[in-house]
């Protein structure tokens, strides 16, 4: 008994010994450390560098200052897409650019501060469910309806950009009368793809399957030629400067985003008056969110779906309580008076199956990362940085 005893002891501790270095080393490699699905981090400074990063501890240069800075990064397949005064691509992995679409639009301001400012982030979009890529555009085509221009199956390159025209009046208005500029895209979780006239007052959605609508209401077609009126709008409306009908002047100018399928619009430009709103009902109807401070808004993210956070010019980042419809300051590492500009999330996995996830900021004092759900930020690269995808 005592010799069968020992042979199992001997036995167990064997299995045992097996099946744990089964689980986390294969000829020697630990499968806790080993990734299996790694990342790439893009991000631009006010020069127009470009860098690349696969950890947030280093990085490196892939396309020299130029001197023109970006307003938006995109990649699409193994493209890399870059707004500047046009649209340029690389497809070397950013060792050259060149144009790939010239006239994606440009709308200079200066906020309440004075801050100088124009289209960002959320003018181009890429959706790989649909094979397809938007960006906004002020082509002087007479075709040029909607302000969109899109790019399918081709990932961006040039030739490849086509302007978006409506097959049909009825579901949009009088757009040879009252053309639509687009200013601003986001994809909500529903599969809705919105887009926001910031010019015009005017908000869109459309699918894969179908074309542009309006989701303003309409009312009098006879004097409006059956263009959707801000005023119609059922609920709560964006505050804004109205330029088509007149109206009381804020000096909103509102950029998209999106947390799961709720629309959310952010001023941009005003410091008091304006702030964030959100929408249930693809823009129809409007509610403002509370806490935020009185500067500009500049960006707004969701990573992962999990939290809704906004950036501000020179009061840092800022949390959505989704209970209370209240934003509070969540600047836990972040340097005082810090510009967010632009919020980008990423993930890696392990080959044991475990997940990692990074938030990163591009502020004008560096790359800042989380990789805490954004309650905690360390500086990662120091500089002045206006974009990060």
């Amino acid at each position: 008994m005592q010799k069968l005893s020992l042979y199992g002891l001997v036995l167990l501790f064997v299995l045992g010994v097996t099946g744990y270095y089964s689980c986390t080393k294969i000829n020697g490699i630990n499968n806790n450390t080993v990734i299996e699905t790694p990342y790439a981090l893009y991000f631009t400074d006010t020069a127009g560098t470009l860098y690349c990063t696969n950890d947030g501890k280093t990085s490196k240069q892939i396309f020299p200052a130029d001197g023109f800075t970006p307003r938006a990064l995109c990649v699409i397949n193994n493209n890399i897409l870059m707004v500047k005064n046009n649209l340029y691509i690389s497809t070397n992995n950013g060792v050259n650019f060149n144009h790939a679409f010239d006239s994606v639009s440009s709308y200079p301001f200066s906020a309440c501060n004075g801050l100088q400012l124009n289209l960002n982030q959320s003018m181009i979009i890429d959706i790989p469910g649909w094979n397809e890529a938007f960006i906004t555009t002020n082509s002087p085509d007479a075709a040029n309806y909607l302000g969109v221009s899109f790019s399918l199956y081709q990932g961006g390159i040039a030739s490849s950009w086509w302007l978006d025209i409506p097959d049909t009046m009825g579901a949009i208005g009088n757009y040879g009368a009252f053309p639509i500029r687009m200013t601003s895209f986001t994809l909500l979780t529903n599969g809705v793809l919105c887009g926001y006239d910031a010019v015009n007052n005017r908000n869109f959605y459309r699918t894969q399957t179908t074309l542009w609508n309006e989701c303003t209401a309409v009312s009098d077609s006879a004097v409006y030629g059956a263009i959707g009126l801000p005023s119609n709008h059922s609920g709560i409306i964006l505050p804004h400067r109205d330029m088509l009908y007149g109206g009381t002047d804020t000096a909103a100018f509102y950029s998209y985003g999106h947390y799961n399928s709720r629309l959310i619009a952010i001023d941009n430009k005003n410091c008091n008056t304006a702030g964030a709103y959100y929408s249930d009902d693809t823009g129809r109807n409007w509610m403002p969110y509370a806490g935020l401070p009185n500067r500009p808004i500049l960006c707004v993210c969701s990573p992962f779906e999990e939290k809704c956070f906004v950036g501000t010019d020179s009061a840092g980042l800022y949390l959505l309580n989704n209970n209370t419809n209240t934003f509070y300051a969540n600047n836990n590492g972040l340097g005082t008076n810090t510009v967010v500009r632009n919020i980008a999330f990423k993930s890696i996995t392990y080959k044991n199956g475990n997940t990692a996830k990074y938030i990163y900021l591009a502020t004008n004092q560096g790359i800042y990362i989380s990789s805490d759900e954004g309650n905690n930020f360390t500086l990662a690269f120091a500089g002045n940085y206006t974009t990060v995808y």
